[in-house]
């Protein structure tokens, strides 16, 4: 009986928001997910949609005159399918928060945790930016998956800085950010390898760099930092942010507008003329 009363701890306040309601939003979520994953997927399987993207690794030739020559790893031509795979691993997370996972997901919920949450997010963010270094010219194998691992580690950050938390709140002392600090410095790589591609592309190109490229770079910054600072005002308890379950929302709602917009902004992006 007592393990019962300790497992079903409110470590955060009671919020008006009810568990029934974030179980149906999640799975109004996943379908909205599910639906344009399998579009896009169908979408980008088409030969009309087919952008070719070839990854090379660059091993170091040990002699004095001889520049390294990139190798050709594989051809990747399916690249608007790839972003179908991004809203699909969404899709899989709001149906395991909905169904299966749904009593896990309460009762961490009640601590101040979603695990599930940056487990997806590790993943399917990280696909979307090592699709957006691709487009950047980026393409290098591995600097493609040190960035995919790079991005991974900011999420798990994430996970950490909140289940490190929830001691304490038990404690009752302030709250430790060593775990965001660290998630921002991991999450900050990637970026800083795009930005110098960026830079370098635009200073080659003078001024014929497409516009979706701009839009694409600066959106996917725009809500990187919304994620970051949603985080920062559950754990400050800024004005609605008091509820947990409020910052809760607002992270289902942000992972719905920037997924879909993003995806559908790079899907259609990579097809404009250059």
């Amino acid at each position: 009986m007592k393990s019962n009363e300790k497992e079903s701890e409110w470590l955060i306040p009671k919020s008006e928001i009810s568990f029934e309601y974030l179980t149906r939003f999640n799975r109004n979520m996943m379908v909205l997910h599910l639906i344009q994953g399998i579009l896009m997927i169908i979408l980008g399987l088409l030969p009309t949609f087919q952008y070719e993207a070839n990854i090379y690794t660059i091993y170091p030739i040990y002699f004095p005159d001889v520049a390294p020559g990139p190798e050709l790893l594989f051809e990747f031509s399916a690249v608007g399918a790839l972003v179908g795979i991004f809203l699909l691993l969404s899709a899989i997370a709001h149906f395991l928060i909905a169904y299966p996972l749904n009593k896990m997901y309460q009762e961490d919920l009640k601590k101040g945790i979603n695990k599930v949450r940056w487990f997806e997010y590790a993943l399917s963010s990280s696909v979307m930016i090592v699709l957006i270094a691709i487009f950047f010219g980026v393409r290098s194998f591995w600097l493609l998956f040190t960035l995919f691992v790079s991005n991974a580690l900011m999420n798990m950050f994430g996970l950490i800085m909140e289940q490190y938390n929830v001691y304490t709140r038990k404690m009752g002392e302030k709250i430790r950010w060593g775990p965001y600090y660290l998630g921002v410095i991991a999450g900050v790589v990637p970026w800083i390898v795009i930005t110098a591609f960026f830079i370098t592309a635009g200073l080659e190109a003078a001024g014929e760099i497409p516009l979706f490229v701009y839009l694409i770079y600066g959106i996917e910054l725009f809500f990187f930092n919304t994620f970051a600072i949603n985080m920062i005002l559950q754990y400050k308890e800024v004005g609605k942010w008091k509820d947990y379950l409020y910052g809760e929302r607002v992270y289902i709602v942000l992972s719905l507008v920037s997924k879909t917009f993003l995806a559908w902004l790079v899907f259609f992006g990579v097809f404009q003329p250059a």
